[in-house]
Parts: C-alpha cells; sequence; structure tokens
C-alpha cells in the first residue's frame, strides 16, 4: 500500500476518533473567567481507551457540584467552634453561569496509569493541558477506577467514579475521626474550625465564600512555605526535616498538610531539596 495512502488513512481515523467527543455543549479548554478570584475549576476525565460517559455534558456533575455546596453552607454554618456564617466554595463559572467544565481525554491508556492515577493525570493537566493556574484548584472527576476512591491536594485532585458504588461509609483517609471533615452531609469538624495557634484553618481559606478578612492561601502557605502567621511547631519541625532530608528518605508523607500536588519529583534525584512546577528554585533551602 503506497506509504501516502497510509497517512491519510491515519488521519482519517485519528479524526474521527477526535470527532466523536465533540459533542454540543461540551469544551475542551478551561473557559475565559468571570473574575480574577481564587476559584475551583472541575474537569471530566477519562483515559485514551474510557468510555465517554459525558457527565460533563449530560448535567450529573453540575447537580452534584452544586448539591455539594448547599451541604457544605449548612455544614459551615452549624460548626459549633466556627463564626456562625454559611460558607461555600468559590467554583469556577462560564460567563453564561453555568459551571466552567472541562473534559479531559488523557493520552495513555488505563492500564498503563500509575498505580495511584494522580501521579499521571496531575502532569498531564499541567504541562499538556496548560493547567497551571495558582489561584485554581483542578480537580477531576475521573471515569475510572484507582486505589483509592478519590485523591486530591493543593491544586489538583481527583475523585475516581468507578470507585464510588463500591465504597463503604468511613473507608477515607479520616476513617478514625468522623465528623473530622465534611462526611455524608452531616457535619465539618475541627478542619474547618479550631482553636490550635499557628495553625490555619479550613474556615480562613481563600477558596471558601464569603470569604474572611484575613485568609491564608495554601499554595504560599504550603508549596512556597510563606508560612507568615501559621508557624506551628510541627509545621517548623518538618521543614527542618526537609531542608537536610535525602533523596532516599524523602516521602509525600514529609508534610504538614495537604499534599503540595504540583510538586516536581524529578527534580529532587540525586539532590536535596523541595520543587514545584513552574519554579527553578530549591523551596525548601530558602527556608527561613
Amino acid at each position: 500500500m503506497p506509504k501516502l495512502l497510509l497517512i491519510f488513512i491515519f488521519f482519517l481515523f485519528s479524526s474521527i476518533s477526535l470527532a466523536s467527543d465533540d459533542k454540543p455543549g461540551r469544551f475542551f479548554e478551561d473557559q475565559p473567567d468571570v473574575t480574577d478570584d481564587y476559584q475551583i475549576h472541575f474537569n471530566y476525565l477519562i483515559s485514551s481507551d474510557g468510555e465517554d460517559r459525558e457527565w460533563d455534558i449530560n448535567g450529573k456533575m453540575e447537580k452534584i457540584l452544586l448539591k455539594v455546596n448547599k451541604v457544605m453552607a449548612k455544614a459551615t454554618a452549624a460548626n459549633k467552634k466556627g463564626d456562625g456564617i454559611a460558607r461555600k466554595y468559590k467554583f469556577d463559572y462560564r460567563k453564561d453561569g453555568k459551571l466552567d467544565i472541562t473534559f479531559v481525554r488523557l493520552d495513555m491508556k488505563k492500564k498503563d496509569l500509575h498505580k495511584y492515577a494522580n501521579n499521571d493525570i496531575v502532569p498531564f493537566l499541567y504541562k499538556k493541558k496548560g493547567m497551571k493556574n495558582i489561584k485554581k484548584i483542578y480537580f477531576n472527576y475521573a471515569d475510572m477506577n484507582n486505589v483509592d476512591g478519590g485523591e486530591a491536594g493543593i491544586g489538583f485532585g481527583s475523585l475516581y467514579l468507578k470507585n464510588i458504588p463500591g465504597m463503604k461509609s468511613g473507608d477515607t483517609h479520616y476513617n478514625s475521626k468522623p465528623g473530622y471533615m465534611l462526611e455524608s452531609g452531616k457535619k465539618i469538624g475541627p478542619i474547618y474550625a479550631h482553636d490550635v495557634d499557628g495553625c490555619p484553618q479550613m474556615m480562613d481559606s481563600v477558596y471558601l465564600t464569603p470569604t474572611r478578612s484575613d485568609p491564608w492561601d495554601p499554595y504560599k502557605h504550603s508549596c512556597l512555605f510563606q508560612l507568615g502567621k501559621y508557624d506551628h511547631k510541627k509545621i517548623r519541625r518538618v521543614l527542618d526535616m526537609m531542608k537536610t532530608m535525602s533523596e532516599k528518605k524523602m516521602s509525600y508523607r514529609t508534610r504538614f498538610s495537604s499534599s503540595c500536588k504540583i510538586r516536581d519529583w524529578n527534580r529532587v534525584k540525586g539532590q536535596k531539596g523541595f520543587y514545584v512546577f513552574g519554579r527553578d528554585e530549591n523551596i525548601a533551602a530558602a527556608i527561613k
């Protein structure tokens, strides 16, 4: 078969594959923001060989997320150590008033993804999809299963939809602390509001609205180590370890908060330090 014909056939089938994802109401890029405030952007994400169940355009994601914010408002207002104000997450909306949800098809098959899929998902979104706005959290409804029902940190997170039907109550990272996080819509505990000096609380996060007068930015605090007033002795202890810890001993557990998901682990190979995507310096070396 002539080489030119082979190229044409390859191009034809590639175009058909790409066109199959192109559906009414679907967006393949983060749409223009209506505000430059901190916000959470959502992706409907599948592997290269994944089934497209259209959660981004059939209303399922939007319905769930809007309900989450209703539950959040009720739980925050009822928190005993809070200020009595109902707060919601700052979601990313389009100019037409709808939630801004991006469709993402990965360039890897499900079987080829890392055991912890976020290890491949995060670099793909950051480097290939350009999702690197440091004032956004990019949260994926990933239509696949994985070792956890979900896994998230500062900058990025994923909820694995095909795990959810099989999850039991309490099968979370905080199963030993009922009510610690927003669990089953019942209540939200000390992660939201507490009285520990030098330790940040969710109530003061820049990602909640109405925002408090002196909010804190998780990216600046836990990725760049600009601690400000949140310099609890346990936080300082972890930072002191980071300054001297060798590559072999370095672990994702070496942290004092949710993991910094834009941490560049490849930069640590053969040397000490803490690096993040988009910045050249060793963040740990500058700790004061």
